[in-house]
């Protein structure tokens, strides 16, 4: 029964992955983490869960990207910028987070949510003029603080990447979907190094929430072509705030 749960949530998430431009991990993580005691099952570890989100990171952020890249929906320069700046600050929180409590990781996952879904329900800011080029270094800053905080809960940060991608480098709402998922997969893979390093990996499991993504992720990313960025980014907001409210309260009151 176990199994068969961590394969529906998997598919649930890898398909919001690919609508919404996250990794998974912000849907993932309260179904794995709530599931199994509503339907009369041993819950899952706090960092078993942690470990099979960035599986789900990874796999949707890789077949999402690739996805939105064929529409052009991703930006190369911000990618190669923040890309390597999310992993290296991915890897270091996935090895915090080893030592960490429970407590501390729901509560660190909470805020992330929170930050997120609070500035994606902000009015869309204008693009900047065509032909200016992005502000490289705030870039660089942004994915390496977000990468430590995803990295220890397994998340990849992607939502609150999207947030300021929009609101902070002013990109275009569909593109930064796209380019989210794009940086969002080099975070997932360091996280993936440390998770395992410091035995918060099942490989099982993990195994089972690959398949799923493999499913999932491209129906999402088909549909979101067909969707409006406004509606995508509103939706991701109430989605990215229901998880976080769930696992904050969890932090808060340990139930």
């Amino acid at each position: 029964m176990t199994e068969a749960l961590v394969v529906l949530a998997a598919l649930v998430a890898s398909f919001l992955s690919g609508l919404l431009g996250i990794g998974g991990g912000i849907v993932l993580a309260p179904l794995l983490l709530y599931g199994p005691g509503l339907v009369g099952e041993p819950d899952l570890a706090v960092k078993t869960v942690t470990g099979l989100t960035v599986v789900q990171a990874l796999a949707g952020s890789l077949l999402g990207s690739w996805r939105h890249r064929s529409y052009g929906h991703v930006s190369r320069e911000l990618v190669v910028a923040m890309g390597p700046a999310s992993a290296l600050g991915a890897l270091a929180g996935a090895l915090v987070s080893g030592g960490s409590s429970d407590r501390v990781l729901l509560a660190v996952f909470a805020a992330i949510s929170f930050a997120g879904a609070l500035l994606l329900l902000l009015p869309p800011p204008q693009p900047p003029p065509t032909g200016d080029g992005h502000n490289v270094p705030l870039a660089v800053a942004i994915a390496s603080g977000l990468g430590v905080l995803g990295g220890m809960v397994g998340v990849a940060g992607i939502a609150s990447i999207i947030a300021a991608l929009v609101y902070v480098l002013r990109v275009p709402a569909r593109v930064a979907i796209g380019t989210s998922l794009g940086v969002g997969l080099f975070g997932a893979v360091a996280a993936l190094v440390g998770k395992a390093a410091t035995a918060q990996l099942d490989l099982g499991l993990g195994l089972l929430v690959l398949v799923a993504a493999v499913a999932g992720s491209p129906a999402g990313a088909w549909l979101s072509m067909r969707s409006r960025p406004r509606i995508l980014l509103v939706t991701l907001a109430v989605i990215v705030a229901a998880s976080g409210a769930r696992i904050g309260w969890s932090a808060a009151f340990g139930v």
